[in-house]
C-alpha cells in the first residue's frame, strides 16, 4: 500500500516535468554573438528563425545534422526564414566548424550556456563522462566552452515567430533528431 502511495504521490511531478520551452512560450530575451561578431536577439528577431542546438562540433551527430540542414533546409526557406545553430562552442571553435562545413547560416557561442538554460535545454554532463570523453575521445568539453559548467544542450529544434515559440521539438537522446521534413513543414 505504501509503494502505491508513493507511486501516486511521484505522478504529478513526472507529469510536470517537461523539458524545452513549448509552443506558445515567449521567446528568450537573450542576446548571444554569431561567428561574424554580430549581435542576435532570440525575441527580437524580425524574421522568422529556426533554431538548431547542438552538442558541440566534437559531436559526429550534430554534424550531421547541421551538414544535412545546410544541404537539404537552408535553400527551401531561405526566403521565409533564417536558420541559426547555437552550441557552448567558444566563438573561435564555432567560427573554425562554421568555415569547415562552409555552412551559410548564422552559428552562435554560448559558452555559459545561458540559451541553454533559457530554453529549458541543459544537458549536464557527469564527471565521469566528461573525463571519459577526454581519456577515450580526446573530446575535452571544458576546453571547447571555456568553462567548467560541463552543459552541453539536447539536441532542439525552435521555431521563432513574432517573439513566440510556435515549433518545439526536443530529444534527450542525443542520437536523435528533428527530421528536415518536420522543419519545413511546420514552416509551411
Amino acid at each position: 500500500m505504501k509503494k502505491i502511495l508513493l507511486i501516486l504521490l511521484m505522478i504529478p511531478q513526472l507529469t510536470f516535468a517537461m523539458v524545452g520551452l513549448q509552443v506558445g512560450d515567449s521567446a528568450p530575451n537573450l542576446t548571444l554573438q554569431d561567428t561574424e561578431g554580430k549581435s542576435f536577439n532570440f525575441s527580437k528577431e524580425a524574421n522568422t528563425t529556426v533554431v538548431v542546438f547542438y552538442r558541440g562540433a566534437w559531436c559526429p551527430y550534430c554534424m550531421t545534422q547541421l551538414k544535412s540542414i545546410q544541404s537539404e533546409v537552408v535553400d527551401s526557406v531561405k526566403n521565409r526564414a533564417q536558420i541559426v545553430a547555437v552550441s557552448v562552442d567558444r566563438l573561435m571553435l564555432a567560427k573554425k566548424m562554421r568555415n569547415k562545413y562552409n555552412f551559410s547560416f548564422k552559428v552562435l557561442s554560448d559558452p555559459k550556456a545561458s540559451s541553454l538554460k533559457a530554453f529549458k535545454i541543459a544537458n549536464k554532463v557527469s564527471d565521469e563522462l566528461v573525463k571519459k570523453y577526454k581519456s577515450s575521445y580526446k573530446i575535452d568539453i571544458e576546453a571547447d566552452s571555456g568553462e567548467t559548467h560541463h552543459m552541453v544542450a539536447h539536441p532542439a529544434v525552435f521555431i521563432i515567430k513574432k517573439g513566440k515559440v510556435v515549433f518545439a521539438d526536443i530529444h534527450l537522446d542525443y542520437k536523435v533528431r528533428t527530421k528536415n521534413s518536420q522543419i519545413l513543414d511546420a514552416l509551411k
